[in-house]
Formats: structure tokens, sequence, C-alpha cells
């Protein structure tokens, strides 16, 4: 039977998007020096840290609509912070990621391997965000941004090399499926005793 998001779910998934963003950001600003190198492997460095939350919120939630409604979240913060092609972005990435969690008789939204699967669609999409300005806006969005040439280079390189955003993309999705066995472990061991939360 489909339940339908209530005010109490909406605060929840604001509270833990929140959460995510402010993990995403740690996660950016450790790598932000080794940018030059590791350029394609921060979104999925981001995606392995911030699944046990994202996690902890859809199960606890249990119902359709956290995933679009957290990129609708990130997206507006982002917007706030000068970049508003993210919001379109994040929205059709927690679309896209809702979509394969349609199928089901509505406990596929208490499962965590279905839920796992679903955030690393989020998590692929969620890397092209650190693309589509250059695609946009062109090398000056980076040099606004005050990087060093030689970053400016790499980083175009990346982003308009197709190799690369390949290797990007499935390193998030790995990375969001291990960080998702990983936090599995830790559900079990202090959220599912505790009784905060049951899962499929």
């Amino acid at each position: 039977m489909k339940q339908h998001l209530q005010a109490k779910d909406f605060i929840t998934i604001g509270l833990y998007s929140i959460i995510i963003f402010i993990i995403k950001s740690i996660v950016n600003a450790a790598m932000a020096p080794l940018s030059i190198v590791a350029m394609p492997y921060i979104t999925g460095v981001g995606m392995f840290f911030s699944s046990l939350v994202y996690l902890l919120m859809a199960i606890r939630v249990g119902k359709q609509g956290p995933l679009l409604f957290m990129g609708i979240i990130l997206g507006l913060i982002y917007t706030m912070m000068g970049a508003p092609l993210m919001l379109p972005l994040f929205a059709l990435a927690g679309l896209l990621a809702e979509l394969t969690l349609i199928i089901g008789d509505g406990t596929q939204y208490r499962n965590v391997t279905r839920q796992a699967i679903a955030y690393s669609i989020f998590g692929a999409i969620y890397g092209f965000g650190g693309v589509i300005n250059i695609y946009v806006f062109g090398k000056e969005s980076l040099e606004k941004m005050q990087f060093s040439q030689d970053t400016i280079e790499r980083m175009l390189t990346y982003a308009y090399s197709p190799l690369w955003l390949t290797i990007s993309i499935c390193f998030s999705v790995v990375m969001t499926l291990i960080g998702s066995y990983v936090a599995k472990k830790i559900l079990q061991k202090h959220f599912v005793k505790a009784g905060y939360i049951q899962y499929q």
C-alpha cells in the first residue's frame, strides 16, 4: 500500500539532507589540496561517507520521495551558493533514482539493497555537478574561482574526457555500494537493536 509523505517525513528529509551536504562539504574541503589528481574521485568518497546518513533517513521514512526531495534540497543549497544549475540536475538525479524503487509492494523502501542501488544512481548523476558548470560557462567559470592554471587545465581535461567521466561514475557507484554495505552493519549493530529503524 502506497503511503504519502507527512510533515514529520519532510522534516526528517530536510535535516538529514543538510547533514549529507555537510559531510560532502567536509570531504570536498579535505580533498581540495589534491583536486588536481583527485577530481574524478571526490564524489565517490563523499558518497561513501554519506551512505550511512542516507540509509538511516530513507529507511526511517520508508516511503516514496526522500531521494527526490533530498535532491531538491541539495540543489536549493547550491543555488543559494551561486550554482543554480545544480537544482535541476539534482532534482533529475533524485527523480531517476526514485524510479528504481517504484516496483514493489512498499517494503522496497526499507530494503537496504534497493536503497543502496537507488543512492548509487543518485551519486552517479550527482557527480556531473562538477562539470556541468564547465560545459555551460566554460573555462571562465573556473578562472572566476581563482584556480591555478595547472588546476584549470587538469579539470578541463577531466570534464571533457569520456574515459575519466566513466571512471568517475563507476567509482561513485562502487563506493556508494561499499559504503552502504558498511552502513548496513552499523545500522544493524546500533540503530536496529535500539529500535530506531527496521529494515528488510
